[in-house]
């Protein structure tokens, strides 16, 4: 049987569909696995995230700048920047820590015993370029991970919060800008940059470890090494309005 041109672009476009409600069923279940407890939010949410979720809250960055200057508030945030080492060195949220890897994430926060106690009563942020993807993704695996080294009883982190529309509209308000370290910002797929993409795996289409090769190993950049490397980029972006800087 031959399919004509329309016919393709049909099975196509149902494939497509059929991926997208995949990936939807997949992320329920797993929202469903690991739901939030009815609490108390210590943060303003923000009305309408870009993602709604039952696992988490979404704050806007005026909120999170105003808490980050005002110390009476006395709340005690920890603010993990998911995204790869090359954008977080480019500029990141002052104070934030880099956690790319799910895996890190249970080592940073818990040890053998629990809860590390550095870590008790800490609200954590997470966030990434556009909190789109890396850092709510970030943010469901610390549920999980919470949910299950107490048995579904009281959780070491009731309170967990997304970046609403992530580092990127943060970094936008120029108002902000003073909270970034550098005063910066390198965008995921920066042509500069895309060395460096390529070294992790998460980006490659085919996960080599399923065909038995070994995984590319990571380079770990340095500040230094990123910003000196970062001529091409500047010339690039201080063209557009968004990636002006404001020293």
């Amino acid at each position: 049987m031959t399919l004509e041109v329309n016919d393709v672009c049909i099975l196509k476009s149902d494939n497509l569909r059929d991926n997208r409600q995949s990936k939807l069923s997949l992320e329920s279940k797993e929202e469903a696995y690991v739901r939030t407890p009815v609490i108390r939010y210590s943060i303003p949410a923000v009305d309408s995230p870009q993602r709604e979720s039952s696992t988490f809250r979404s704050v806007s960055a005026s909120i999170l700048a105003s808490i980050l200057r005002d110390r009476s508030r006395c709340l005690q945030l920890i603010i993990f920047d998911c995204r790869y080492p090359f954008e977080y060195f480019g500029g990141h949220i002052k104070g934030a820590i880099n956690i790319y890897s799910l895996d890190e994430l249970e080592k940073y926060l818990f040890d053998e015993f629990g809860v590390k106690r550095t870590m008790v009563g800490l609200l954590p942020i997470f966030y990434c370029e556009y909190s789109q993807v890396r850092g709510p993704a970030m943010a469901r695996r610390l549920r999980k991970i919470d949910t299950h080294r107490n048995n579904h009883r009281a959780l070491d982190f009731p309170e967990i919060y997304l970046l609403d529309k992530g580092y990127v509209n943060f970094w936008t308000e120029l108002g902000n800008r003073d909270l970034c370290d550098p005063r910066y910002y390198v965008s995921m797929h920066a042509r500069p940059y895309k060395h460096a993409l390529r070294q992790y795996t998460q980006h490659h289409r085919s996960k080599s470890s399923a065909n038995g090769h070994k995984k590319n190993q990571m380079r770990v950049f340095s500040a230094e090494f990123l910003l000196e490397e970062d001529q091409e980029i500047q010339e690039e972006e201080t063209q557009t309005p968004r990636a002006r800087l404001d020293f």
